[in-house]
Order: C-alpha cells, then structure tokens, then sequence
C-alpha cells in the first residue's frame, strides 16, 4: 500500500519531489515483493499488478513492467489447480487483470515499433 501511494502522488508531482516519490514508491514496492509469499496468494498478485503499474505508467519501464505482470502470471498458472474454490476466485480476477495488461502492453508495443517501421 505504501508503493501505491507515493505511486498515486507520482501522478502530480514534478520535477525534484517526482524523482523522490518515485524512488520512495520503487523503494516500497521492492520491499514488499521481498516477502515470500504463494504465487496464488491475492495479495502477491496484486502486488504484482499494481507494481508492473508503476514501471509501465511512472518509470516509463515498459520492458519491466511486461517482465514482472509475466512472471507473477507464469508463476500462479503453474499453482492455481492447487488453490481452493474461495481462494480460486480471488486470484483469478486479478491473474485477468494481469492478462489484460500484459495484452495491452504488448499490442502498444507492437503498434509503437510498426510506427517507427514505417518512418
């Protein structure tokens, strides 16, 4: 929650204070993905979704924001026949959302470098 926070002021913040909320919400951010934790566990999904957000939107880090949604999702598909229905449904809805924008991503990617192709 912490890394979401000063990512949330990142989105306003300039010059000086933008580099020192932006170390401040990385700085968290690798904090937490420290814990170990399942691959399935909601709370690790989310942090890899909420953190690969970061490197997309506020590092402008594309490469590591695919990197990171990649691996969290790689990680629980390998896990989730073990997971109960309850806990299923948790993770479910955010390894979609982990899809959607690696997908997203990908295909912005994709229409970036075809831009450049045809300069």
């Amino acid at each position: 929650m912490v890394g979401d926070y000063y990512r949330y002021i990142s989105e306003n913040a300039t010059d000086a204070k933008l580099e020192g909320v932006k170390q401040s919400a990385l700085e968290a951010y690798n904090t937490a993905n420290d814990i170990d934790l399942p691959a399935c566990n909601p709370i690790k999904l989310g942090l890899a979704l909420n953190f690969s957000v970061f490197h997309y939107e506020v590092m402008k880090n594309h490469s590591k924001a695919c990197e990171l949604a990649d691996k969290a999702l790689q990680e629980a598909l390998e896990k989730i026949d073990e997971l109960q229905e309850d806990d299923f449904r948790d993770a479910k809805s955010i390894i979609e959302l982990l899809k959607e924008n690696l997908t997203l991503w990908r295909e912005e990617e994709e229409g970036d470098a075809a831009a450049i192709d045809d300069l």
